[in-house]
């Protein structure tokens, strides 16, 4: 059974999955409160499934980037968890992959080659990412990350995608993006889902999509074997 816990944004998303099907899911809205009631919120979660941290063969963690104190507090608690149960397996997953997770059948229904994934800052700026969609190969993450995490302002995306040499036919956009520029680019496109925050269901999926295929992560810029905070620039207490 898979454990998935995100909290890039000021959503705290919990996931069971078994086998890659979602037995349950909970997402609350967090305020300021996060570092109390972080840990009581997933041991009730995993009592109310009628099981124990036994049961859990995988933790699945979204390391961001995102709200600073979000990520600190996420993987704080994961490393507590870990620390008392060593039979399980760790995967830390960059959020805009799990974002990319989401769009992933999307792309592929739609013949669309790449995902440009992106999260708030919350300082006047998004962090996008560019992942090439794969075609089906079992032994290959689903999509491979094109460029590093970047800050931009929403004034510079064309820039962005001049230089990744980007036409509209060819990418769409997921993550708070969509929600920003939905009904302001007519040539651009979106994800249908118009999924804008980071959640747990995906990490989740993407985490079980790498084990259940055994599936070389490292260096892959989306996953991996240790849970450490994604920070593109100095952490601020967001």
């Amino acid at each position: 059974m898979i454990l998935s816990i995100e909290n890039s944004t000021s959503n705290l998303s919990l996931t069971l999955l078994i086998n890659n099907q979602v037995i349950n899911k909970v997402s609350i809205q967090i305020k300021n409160d996060l570092s109390e009631i972080i840990i009581p919120t997933i041991k009730n979660f995993i009592k109310n499934n009628s099981i124990t941290f036994l049961n859990i063969s995988l933790l699945v963690v979204g390391c961001g980037p995102g709200s600073f104190t979000g990520i600190r507090a996420v993987i704080s608690a994961a490393k507590g968890i870990y620390l008392s149960n060593k039979h399980m397996k760790i995967i830390g997953i960059n959020s805009l992959a799990g974002l990319a997770m989401s769009a992933l059948i999307e792309a592929k229904n739609r013949n669309i080659q790449y995902i440009i994934a992106s999260i708030d800052t919350k300082r006047d700026d998004l962090f996008l990412q560019l992942f090439r969609v794969h075609n089906c190969n079992e032994k290959l993450l689903p999509f491979s990350a094109i460029n590093s995490i970047q800050p931009i302002k929403l004034e510079n995306l064309n820039d962005y995608l001049v230089e990744n040499k980007l036409i509209a036919e060819d990418f769409f956009c997921v993550g708070c993006i969509s929600k920003l520029l939905k009904n302001k680019l007519t040539n651009m496109k979106f994800s249908k889902e118009l999924i804008q925050i980071p959640d747990a269901l995906w990490v989740g999926k993407l985490g079980s999509c790498i084990v259940n295929n055994n599936i070389n992560y490292k260096n892959s810029k989306i996953a991996y074997d240790e849970l450490k905070p994604i920070y593109v620039r100095s952490a601020e207490i967001n």
